[in-house]
């Protein structure tokens, strides 16, 4: 069980970061495009280690890596869309609840054979994931409809992509991630294609950029309204946007780091354990602010940072 917990704790780190990163980009440029250049790189990693590590090729390996690359691009589209939308400390634990729950009501159905302790874990952790996203003065403000939607979408996504990923043979290898990642890259770039010639594609898309993208320009002083200065933050824009697209590739070679040990994780161990603890990416993003950013921790998210290690221990002896 250590192994599992130190895979599967490895994966949410990575993807806590990766989430940070990818959610200001999707705050700069198109949610679509942030998410195709995330998943270009995240593709990049996984041939390589499929090259590296292998795995065999087999019906039920192709289909649930098929699978799982629907889901998991449905769910990472509509992850950003929220993160973009609507506030990160509401979003952020309400799709971490449900991509945990989603396994874990799987692990339940089908009779899981876990102990006691490691079920009072999978609490303790679910709990400490949704308590580290909370914020003393959260605005609900942003959390239109539309916003809730996608966040519950990408957590249901997400969270039934790793069910596919864990129905796979254990000597599939790396090839169900491989899949999941590649063909959602593929699925990916024929929406960046289509969109432009289908309407209603398109109209379905923009729903996912339906906030204010943050700009250069936007933060400029009213005063500062004449061509030159124009120029300028024309300029300043076009920066910003190269930025971003810097940040969503570096996010998506964080997400094919996090893709690989999630799959040695679900090779492992329990889907539900594995799930959970993934889904502790929100400590990543916390501490993430509280050493770059300087925020402050709060006494909520703090015990949710306590509780995760708790039920992180508790998993390593169970």
């Amino acid at each position: 069980m250590i192994l599992i917990v130190v895979l599967a704790l490895g994966s949410a780190m990575l993807y806590g970061v990766a989430d940070f990163m990818g959610g200001v980009a999707s705050r700069r440029i198109p949610v679509l495009v942030a998410t195709t250049i995330n998943y270009a790189l995240a593709a990049v990693v996984l041939v390589v280690t499929l090259l590296v590590v292998g795995g065999a090729w087999s019906a039920p390996a192709v289909i649930g890596g098929l699978v799982a690359a629907v889901l998991a691009a449905v769910g990472f589209l509509t992850f950003y869309a929220a993160l973009a939308a609507g506030p990160i400390s509401l979003m952020s634990p309400l799709m971490a609840l449900l991509s945990s729950a989603v396994p874990v009501i799987v692990a339940l159905v089908l009779g899981d054979q876990l102990g006691p302790i490691a079920w009072i874990a999978i609490v303790v952790a679910i709990a400490g994931s949704v308590m580290i996203g909370i914020e003393r003065r959260v605005s609900t403000r942003g959390a239109t409809p539309r916003t809730l939607t996608f966040a519950v979408v990408a957590g249901l996504g997400l969270g039934g992509a790793t069910v596919a990923l864990d129905a796979v043979p254990e000597d599939a290898g790396m090839v169900p991630v491989f899949l999941d990642t590649t063909v959602g890259f593929v699925l990916l770039l024929a929406l960046v294609g289509l969109a432009p010639r289908v309407p209603a594609l398109r109209r379905l898309l923009a729903t996912l950029d339906a906030h204010e993208p943050v700009l250069a320009s936007a933060t400029a002083s009213p005063a500062r309204s004449s061509e030159p200065v124009s120029t300028d933050s024309d300029a300043a824009d076009a920066l910003a946007r190269r930025r971003a697209r810097l940040l969503a590739a570096g996010a998506g070679i964080l997400v094919g780091g996090a893709n690989v040990l999630l799959m040695l994780a679900l090779h492992a161990g329990s889907v539900a354990v594995v799930a959970v603890l993934v889904n502790l990416y929100p400590v990543a993003t916390v501490l993430l602010a509280w050493v770059l950013l300087r925020e402050r921790v709060n006494a909520v998210q703090g015990t949710g940072i306590v509780l995760a290690v708790a039920a992180s221990v508790m998993l390593g002896l169970a």
